[in-house]
């Protein structure tokens, strides 16, 4: 496992409370109640001085009743529109506005999904980075080390053995302590988009599919709190190869079951607007041949784009993407790509067959014919290519935010996942 000093920024006890914390609890006691999130509202609303706020209304609820407001892939905005209009008679436009500024960020317990992940929704890309999937092999690691050293990116999964595998998370952006924090762990083959149907459930070490997380101190998780789960998960490789590695969190006031919808746009969204799961796709190259599993999960063919973006390659390597599946139209091929600068990117695009599931070869060969050194990575992403007639279209921009492809009625690409092969110490 990796040292480090501790981390300055630890936060274990509770912030201070703010000036809106008596309508963060009234919705708690309202919630702990059992009302529906409507009456939480008006309880809410009556108590608010004026001028009332709407937004932090629409956090509020939208933060403590998430089952409520989650639809399969993300939080509705539409639906929590819907209730404040109803709840409040207010008008409509104003409610949406409201709803919309809700659930730009993410309430309760984060997962980040890269080192600069904030809470932000949709998350940036690159969304499968997580540094808060853990594995550490044989040796056990404790809560207070998990947490602690919070920056570490502890992944050395060993073939064979029941690796102890943690998942982490924060509270960011909601003022009620979490009671009911757990976590639940999948993985699947290492690729992109993989359909939910092939992620493999884990198991802790006693057998049980969840594992309650905590913070240093055991108790309800304060406002800012960093967690760990505290009973390590077996994950046992089926085989020397390179997988996904998924952490779904959960609480009293989110469920957040893993998806068990199909379809590219289903996986793209909930793994941009979940902001309580984490992909981890990174690994140590293994070979100078390593294999990714892709697939378009839609019932149409799609386009996407692959790339390897690479990084500190010794010069006059060749790198290349293929995949020459007979049930393929045309075989991807970048074709060899010789290496001559710090940062360079071997590109291909391709159109898949519908519910398709196949195999991409990333050859990298490096002029000494070792595989890469330390310093030096290799990261493989997959795009969806949509053009302005596609029936998503409208979608994939409002999720990119890309306005000015619409207004010029450019096509978008979606990011489906990378995974970043690094080279050995």
């Amino acid at each position: 496992m990796s040292t480090a000093t501790l981390d300055k920024n630890v936060q274990t006890t509770a912030l201070a409370a703010g000036p809106n914390q008596k309508y963060w609890d009234i919705g708690l006691a309202s919630f702990n109640s059992g009302d529906v999130a409507t009456t939480a509202m008006q309880k809410i609303w009556a108590a608010m001085a004026p001028p009332a706020s709407l937004p932090l209304l629409a956090s509020i609820v939208g933060a403590l009743f998430g089952d409520t407001y989650w639809a399969t892939t993300k939080m509705d905005v539409n639906l929590l529109a819907g209730d404040l209009q109803a709840a409040l008679g207010l008008n409509p436009a104003d409610c949406q506005k409201a709803a919309k500024f809700a659930f730009q960020n993410w309430y309760g317990l984060v997962v980040r999904g890269n080192f600069g992940d904030n809470g932000g929704i949709p998350k940036s890309d690159p969304v499968t980075a997580s540094p808060d999937v853990v594995v550490n092999g044989k040796a056990a690691l404790t809560v207070q080390q998990l947490v602690t050293q919070w920056n570490v990116f502890i992944y050395t999964p060993q073939p064979g053995l029941k690796n102890n595998t943690y998942g982490r998370a924060q509270s960011l952006n909601i003022q009620v302590p979490i009671t009911q924090p757990t976590l639940q762990m999948f993985f699947s083959d290492a690729g992109f988009n993989t359909p939910p149907s092939s992620w493999i459930q884990q198991f802790t070490f006693d057998g049980d599919p969840t594992s309650p997380m905590q913070t240093i101190n055991p108790g309800p998780v304060p406002v800012g709190g960093r967690i760990a789960n505290s009973n390590a998960f077996a994950f046992t490789p089926p085989g020397a190869g390179h997988y996904c590695l998924i952490a779904v969190v959960g609480t009293e006031f989110f469920t957040n079951n893993p998806l068990n919808t199909p379809g590219n746009w289903n996986s793209t969204e909930w793994i941009h607007c979940n902001g309580a799961a984490g992909w981890h796709n990174v690994d140590v190259v293994q070979s100078n041949q390593e294999s990714l599993k892709f697939a378009n999960q839609d019932g149409v063919p799609e386009t996407f784009v692959f790339e390897a973006r690479c990084s500190n390659l010794p010069k006059g390597t060749v790198v290349s993407l293929r995949c020459d599946d007979q049930r393929l139209a045309y075989a991807i091929d970048s074709r060899g790509v010789k290496i001559n600068s710090a940062y360079q990117i071997v590109s291909t695009k391709a159109e898949i067959p519908p519910n398709f599931v196949g195999d991409l070869q990333v050859q990298i060969d490096t002029p000494d014919g070792k595989t890469l050194p330390a310093g030096a990575a290799v990261d493989v992403s997959m795009d969806w290519h949509l053009s302005r007639d596609h029936e998503r279209y409208i979608d994939a921009v409002d999720l990119l935010g890309d306005t000015r492809a619409l207004h010029e009625g450019h096509p978008v690409r979606v990011p489906m996942g990378n995974f970043t092969f690094v080279g050995k110490d």
